[in-house]
């Protein structure tokens, strides 16, 4: 019949992409435009172009989308003798000249980093432009005066996440880097894996994290020992038993309440049967009369649709001595250390302290140390004592180099700690000194 419409699907229009907010040209203009002063200044400073990267860059130009997470690594067996390997300084100036303010993570893996350049990148996380939340800095031969130097004005930055995993600047560049992180507020995740910390390196990090809102540690691979281990949570595990006390004291309080309001309750009860016994005839017919002559009437009201509201910011991170995660795997929590007499014991105590009373403990990684028999006890009671408080479960990792019954014990209670895949090609692990 003429006029009438042919059924059938609707094409779609090709238009372009929103940009986001804020953004005067496309994603792949400013990506495409950065990609090129990249390979401009590493041919400038004669550095090898970094291939993950400019392929990424790449990538992202040709599907008009913003790149926000730079990953470097070097180039395997590069032979060429009048080129440096990768190297981050060009990096740091293609984002500085460009003015490339949408990157996030910077991930820097097995690239020697040196303190010129761990310089001018501090000046970049400095400035408000650039909003990185996360840095990786892994096996880049830092050393102590560069940790200091890389969080000097630590108080302005956004990092939520710091990883410097296989930098052996010990026991100086952890001071450095815990006087350079005090008046942060924002860092959240800390790793030190396999950076040649010592009983010293403790302290420090034990005040950093009962100052800070840092919940997630990381350190692995390290000689804290049982001294440095007690140093570093003994904050924390009072503050749990003090919030366990305030726990119980609420709980008391509101059994009490809820007594006392059943109390009135009853009383209550009491009054109005003796009332309703003598107006019970009155209140039949009336009661009847009101429901049939309310039939019919009642209409439900159209709920009218409001606005969305916006979403609130979620709050700043608390600031105190909470600890969520804590893998010390193979420090040297045993005997066989320099306090080697009460040492282990006090430690392990304190261990079973926050297991039993914080309510906020997600992981506890205890590996390779050889924590013994009456060690691997104390974690069992602490974990035992957590299921009775009803508080949320926690994943532990021991040594299995104990009595059998117990490591079962651990295991089924604090349901195993799973050990993240390491990607193929990453497997690097570096010898202890």
């Amino acid at each position: 019949m003429p006029g009438k419409k042919k059924g059938g699907k609707k094409k779609k229009k090709g238009g372009k992409k929103k940009r986001p907010k804020g953004m005067l040209e496309d994603p792949g203009v400013v990506v495409k435009r950065l990609y090129k002063s990249y390979l401009e200044n590493c041919a400038k400073k004669k550095s090898a172009v970094c291939p993950g990267l400019k392929a990424m860059m790449k990538d992202c130009y040709e599907n008009d989308r913003l790149i926000v997470k730079f990953i470097l690594e070097p180039v395997p067996d590069l032979n060429d003798p009048e080129l440096k390997n990768v190297n981050i300084d060009p990096v740091i100036s293609s984002i500085r000249q460009e003015w490339y303010r949408y990157i996030k993570e910077m991930h820097v893996w097995d690239i020697p980093v040196r303190h010129e350049e761990i310089a001018n990148l501090a000046l970049m996380l400095e400035k408000a432009v650039y909003p990185i939340t996360r840095l990786d800095l892994v096996d880049c031969n830092m050393e102590a005066v560069s940790a200091a130097r890389l969080v000097q004005k630590s108080s302005v930055l956004f990092l939520t996440s710091l990883c410097l995993d296989y930098n052996e600047f010990g026991d100086e560049g952890c001071l450095g880097l815990c006087k350079g992180l005090q008046g942060n507020k924002m860092l959240l995740s800390l790793s030190l894996c396999y950076c040649d910390l010592g009983i010293k390196s403790g302290t420090p990090l034990g005040e950093l994290i009962s100052s800070t809102a840092i919940r997630d540690v990381y350190l692995n691979g390290n000689n804290l020992e049982a001294e440095g281990a007690i140093e570093l949570i003994k904050l924390s595990a009072d503050q749990a038993e003090v919030e366990s006390l305030q726990r119980a004291e609420e709980k008391q309080r509101k059994a009490e309440e809820e007594a006392l309001a059943l109390l009135a309750e009853k009383e209550k009860s009491r009054v109005r049967t003796a009332v309703s016994d003598d107006n019970k005839e009155d209140e039949k017919p009336s009661s009847a009369r009101s429901s049939k002559s309310g039939k019919g009437k009642k209409k439900k009201k159209k709920g009218k649709k409001g606005k969305k509201k916006s979403k609130e910011p979620p709050p700043p991170p608390l600031v105190g001595p909470w600890i969520h995660k804590l893998h010390l795997a193979d420090n040297g929590i045993d005997i066989y250390g320099a306090a080697s007499n009460y040492g282990p014991v006090i430690a392990m105590r304190l261990f079973r302290q926050m297991l039993q009373h914080s309510s906020c403990f997600e992981e506890l990684d205890l590996d390779d140390n050889l924590i013994g028999d009456l060690g691997g006890r104390d974690i069992m009671e602490g974990l035992k004592a957590r299921k009775e408080e009803d508080l949320p479960g926690v994943k532990v990792s021991v040594t299995h180099r104990m009595n059998g019954e117990t490591f079962d014990s651990i295991v089924k209670l604090g349901s195993g700690l799973q050990k993240k895949k390491k990607k193929k090609g990453k497997g690097k692990k570096k010898k202890k000194k």
